[in-house]
């Protein structure tokens, strides 16, 4: 019975791990864009592999609704799909015929633009989100006048980091990957009473 019970916290132990090195984080965007509806410019939904990437990854954007108009969209690297559809973005090994892999969409804004995000995959990786006036000059809706990124989510060994530098987006996370690791001990705690009786 004891070794039965060593097992199952071996096994929790290798999920918890793996969860942290190689797992899934979601989370549901709402932007408000009233400030500069009936403006041209861009979005730009970009994932890239930092220094330390661990492997591969993607950025799933899915659900994505908006009152904007949507133009053409330039897909760099490893991204895939047509907005409002979903879009993927896998962290190809970036190259100078390829510096970047994103999605960059044309749009005249509106009120508002909504989508979810799913990243999964290896740590050391990277979500970045911008937007643009239509010369491509000026980043909006966001407070960082350095590098102009409106939302960054680091995907790193200890879980995710969001770092919002914009009034206007509410980011909020989707615990789904919680829930599955606590079923998943609540299964094995279950398995081990079963057997227990």
């Amino acid at each position: 019975m004891k070794l039965l019970t060593i097992k199952l916290l071996i096994v929790a132990v290798l999920m918890f791990a793996a969860t942290s090195a190689f797992a899934d984080y979601s989370y549901n965007f709402a932007v408000d864009t009233s400030s500069v509806a009936g403006q041209q410019g861009y979005v730009d939904l970009m994932f890239n592999p930092g220094n330390n990437s661990l492997g591969s990854a993607t950025a799933a954007i899915t659900n994505f609704n908006t009152d904007a108009a949507l133009g053409t969209a330039v897909l760099t690297g490893g991204a895939t799909g047509v907005l409002p559809g979903t879009v993927s973005i896998h962290n190809n090994t970036l190259t100078a015929s390829t510096p970047y892999n994103d999605d960059f969409q044309q749009v005249t804004f509106g009120n508002n633009m909504n989508f979810s995000l799913n990243l999964s995959g290896a740590a050391g990786n990277s979500f970045l989100l911008y937007f643009y006036d239509g010369a491509i000059q000026n980043n909006l809706l966001t407070n960082d006048s350095v590098n102009g990124i409106a939302t960054q989510i680091d995907m790193n060994q200890s879980g995710a980091v969001v770092t919002n530098n914009s009034n206007q987006i509410t980011v909020t996370p989707i615990p789904a990957a919680a829930y599955l690791f606590g079923s998943g001990i609540m299964g094995l705690v279950g398995i081990r009473r079963k057997i227990k009786n």
